[in-house]
């Protein structure tokens, strides 16, 4: 079961939240399924008597927080409108000539690149390997030229955790090829090991970190994300981000979250990880479905499906909608994810799998 040859040499448009259908239980986004805390729902409804009041340009005070949350200096975080946005910011500012993408992951690293005008070159992982990473072939691109690598930890859509001290050996031998080394760490905080590539920023000022609070708190119509890199580059980053990135109930719903962050944290992890292995249970009880070994809040699975898109018309004639990745680079026909949702909803995705 070899991963499809990717083609990255133009865009791949795969921008399909929020269209999965009405009336169904919806498993293509990964988003913590205990939604929003309270603690954030509160200051959103707050924040209703400053909206004709402009927010800071930029929202300094919340990434100030956010460092003191993460354990960096004040100056190696930048906000933005989610880190799709910060994709697109930095793709801009490093122009990279040929950067490496390891595949399959988020479409929009590589659409970010081609706007850019990069010259994207993909380094397949395998199904067979269960989408694990091989180190040398980050050793062959770098040798081949590539003037920086983009991957995932937790990646999605895989699931596939790169260990920290691969990852710190991976940015070492990016920077002995004086080459950038781009880590999406969006899914970090549901991870097995939820240490963070942002350690190595102080040592390695050509590593840049992407993290999220869209995921882990539910803010996904607020849009948060933020960038973490040695403060110089952030500086430069912070002069080319478009102004008023954040807007005013955004940045006082993610404070809140940061005010209760550890113990939803925890609740979820807990939560996250009995789930996933009960999903992960009731796919591999098919002997027509393999999952992948997962360590986020998400499950991929290949299908054995008689006909493209048989087990997504299966789905939603129970009511069920799951991310179709047959368009994704690195993947195919038969390949989906399931992100993890409350009991409840688990329990019609096990039962549906079982009729399968």
């Amino acid at each position: 079961m070899s991963s499809r040859a990717a083609d990255l040499s133009r865009l791949t448009i795969d921008r399909t939240h929020g269209g999965t259908g009405a009336g169904l239980i919806d498993f293509s986004a990964s988003l913590n399924p205990l939604g929003p805390p309270p603690e954030a729902i509160a200051a959103y409804h707050r924040a209703a008597d400053r909206l004709a009041l402009y927010p800071a340009p930029y929202p300094r005070a919340l990434e100030a927080r956010i460092a003191s949350w993460i354990d960096v200096a004040p100056g190696a975080v930048l906000a933005g409108n989610g880190s799709t946005q910060l994709i697109y910011l930095i793709a801009r500012e490093l122009r990279l000539r040929c950067a490496a993408v390891v595949i399959p992951t988020f479409s929009e690293i590589g659409n970010s690149l081609i706007g850019a005008g990069s010259q994207p070159v993909a380094v397949p992982t395998r199904s067979e390997r269960d989408f694990r990473l091989d180190p040398a072939a980050i050793d062959t691109v770098l040798e081949g030229g590539s003037d920086g690598i983009f991957l995932g930890r937790p990646n999605s859509p895989t699931g596939q955790l790169i260990a920290f001290e691969e990852i710190r050996e991976i940015a070492a031998r990016c920077a002995r090829r004086d080459a950038w080394c781009v880590i999406d760490e969006a899914f970090i905080e549901f991870a097995d090991d939820p240490r963070s590539a942002a350690d190595l920023i102080c040592s390695m000022p050509k590593v840049i970190v992407l993290r999220s609070l869209t995921k882990i708190f539910a803010l996904a119509g607020l849009r948060i994300g933020y960038a973490v890199a040695h403060p110089q580059l952030i500086g430069r980053l912070r002069d080319s981000i478009e102004p008023w990135s954040v807007n005013t109930a955004a940045e006082a719903a993610a404070s809140a979250c940061l005010d209760v962050a550890q113990d939803w944290i925890a609740r979820t992890r807990r939560l996250v990880i009995s789930e996933r292995c009960r999903i992960e249970t009731a796919l591999a009880a098919s002997a027509r479905i393999r999952p992948i070994p997962s360590s986020a809040n998400f499950v991929m699975a290949q299908v054995a499906e008689d006909a493209p898109g048989d087990f997504a018309r299966h789905l939603q004639s129970r009511g069920l909608a799951a991310r179709d990745l047959s368009a994704l680079p690195g993947c195919g026909a038969g390949f989906y994810r399931f992100g993890v949702r409350m009991p409840a909803d688990n329990d019609v995705l096990c039962r549906a799998i079982a009729e399968y």
